[in-house]
């Protein structure tokens, strides 16, 4: 099945580029490069081309609306945070942090002076929130409240309390969401451990803090032009949709969700609809040598390993499910630009994508589909977070209890600052004997918070990838989980060689 977005995509890149007047649309192109079929591909998509394009045309509007100065108030990702991780369940199983946690060679003082400076930096860090009823407000704290917490200890028994520090729950509506503790090392090292709520920072918070802190004790101030400010960024993310090119975004996912078939547990039928309840979760690690050898398949097709692990997950999916068309949820990161590469705040999203495995297809040809309609999903962005899309980007137009029928989330990530790849890249390879396929370890969790029935996180870690599967068990139940792990390594053996 050809969608829209990969025919666009299949125009595009014959130098084919399509525009909007009014509601014509236009297409520029080299001499004699558009064909007959082309014309008629064109004249019977018409009305999906045409949502498409307008679409696109609103969300390059969200992506340049800029800044803009006002009163603190929380994002519209901050009031769907809220809304998914506070209440009375809140910290439940696990607190929803963003631990930052780095070793300085440099003394506790310098360490803890250099925090002060990052704290004061961000408003984004020191923001706290009150709620009335269905109402969020947010507050700021002053920079000079802030307090570092000490202690000495040696690295072993600095790591460990940094991690303890780093699980307590920061709560949303508590006074402080962001806390940070200086452990003074014997030679005059410190270790740092820095514990913001999701609430207000994530990953890429992680690594700016972190490389700021470097640059103070190193140079005397970061090195790095400020980004835009969280709050003025997410006033104009606001604006734009609350007008008509939210409206045209919110519209067009809305049809979109609809058309998207329901993906069931192949064993029960059981609709993979998202919901709070059990979770398992299966730990495994890729051995340096494996992920070497994604690597050196991304770089023979010339993209990133980001899409030939989706594709691997996307391709077990259509297996497992006897599907070959379904909606898929894939995180992201709202960093897209030069002004708003080092933002400090809640800048992690989520995109949803159409995947096509047809059965006949080769890796890479679903590979080439698949990177067609996540370009196009980025094109036209709907910032969201957990839940389908108009649910999240203006909390309360639907029903709290939505159901949401993406059935997998996908999420990749590169860990760590250049400075800590640098030095995983230098390590000695600790995990050379690791067996591949993996041993696996699982947990099982009870989740108070609507979940996914099935999620795949991949952790590029430099040197190995840490990997883990999430199923949400009252919908993929035991022999699901086994039968979808196993085809995911089926997958793996098939694509990536020994």
């Amino acid at each position: 099945m050809t969608t829209v977005a990969t025919l666009i995509a299949g125009l595009e890149s014959r130098g084919i580029l399509l525009s909007l007047a009014g509601e014509e649309i236009r297409y520029r192109s080299p001499k004699d490069a558009l064909t007959g079929a082309d014309r008629e591909a064109l004249r019977a998509n018409r009305a999906a081309m045409l949502d498409y394009l307008k679409t696109r045309s609103a969300a390059r509007a969200l992506k340049t609306a800029g800044a803009i100065q006002g009163p603190l108030t929380p994002s519209v990702a901050q009031e769907m945070w809220w809304r998914f991780a506070g209440g009375a369940e809140e910290g439940k199983p696990v607190a929803l942090n963003i631990p930052m946690v780095g070793r300085f060679a440099h003394g506790a003082a310098a360490v803890t002076a250099a925090i002060h400076q990052v704290i004061a930096r961000y408003d984004a860090l020191r923001t706290r929130f009150e709620s009335d009823c269905e109402m969020l407000a947010a507050f700021l704290n002053p920079a000079d409240a802030f307090e570092v917490e000490q202690e000495q200890a040696s690295a072993d028994a600095a790591a460990q309390g940094a991690q303890q520090f780093c699980s307590r729950l920061n709560a949303i509506e508590g006074q402080w969401l962001t806390r940070a503790k200086v452990f003074a090392l014997p030679g005059g090292e410190s270790l740092a451990a820095i514990s913001a709520a999701h609430m207000i920072a994530d990953a890429g918070t992680r690594n700016i803090l972190l490389e700021e802190i470097h640059d103070i004790l190193d140079h005397g101030a970061p090195k790095v032009a400020p980004s835009a400010l969280y709050n003025d960024y997410s006033l104009a993310e606001r604006a734009c949709l609350a007008g008509p090119q939210g409206d045209q975004l919110i519209t067009h996912w809305r049809d979109w969700y609809r058309r998207q078939p329901m993906m069931k547990a192949p064993s029960t039928g059981a609709p993979l609809l998202w919901g709070n309840g059990v979770r398992v979760v299966r730990n495994f690690t890729m051995p340096g040598r494996v992920r070497d050898k994604v690597g050196a398949i991304a770089d023979a097709m010339k993209v990133t390993p980001f899409l030939v692990y989706l594709t691997i997950f996307s391709i077990a999916l259509a297996r497992w499910a006897g599907m070959e068309r379904f909606p898929l949820r894939v995180l992201g990161d709202k960093r897209t630009s030069l002004d708003l590469a080092n933002t400090v705040g809640l800048m992690f999203c989520a995109d949803a994508v159409e995947i096509s495995v047809p059965s006949a297809s080769d890796f890479e040809s679903v590979l080439r589909g698949i990177l067609a309609e996540y370009d196009a999903s980025l094109a036209m962005r709907i910032p969201s977070l957990h839940f389908w899309a108009p649910h999240a980007v203006r909390p309360g137009i639907e029903p709290r209890d939505h159901e949401n029928k993406i059935p997998a989330v996908f999420n990749y990530y590169s860990a760590g600052t250049a400075r800590e790849k640098a030095q995983a890249r230098a390590a000695p390879d600790s995990g050379a004997a690791l067996p591949w396929p993996p041993a696996i370890t699982s947990t099982t969790q009870t989740w108070p918070r609507r979940s996914s029935p099935l999620f795949l996180h991949v952790m590029d870690m430099g040197h190995d990838v840490q990997m883990s599967l999430h199923f949400f068990q009252d919908v993929v139940g035991p022999a699901d989980q086994d039968s979808f792990t196993a085809t995911l390594f089926q997958v793996f053996a098939q694509t990536v060689p020994a």
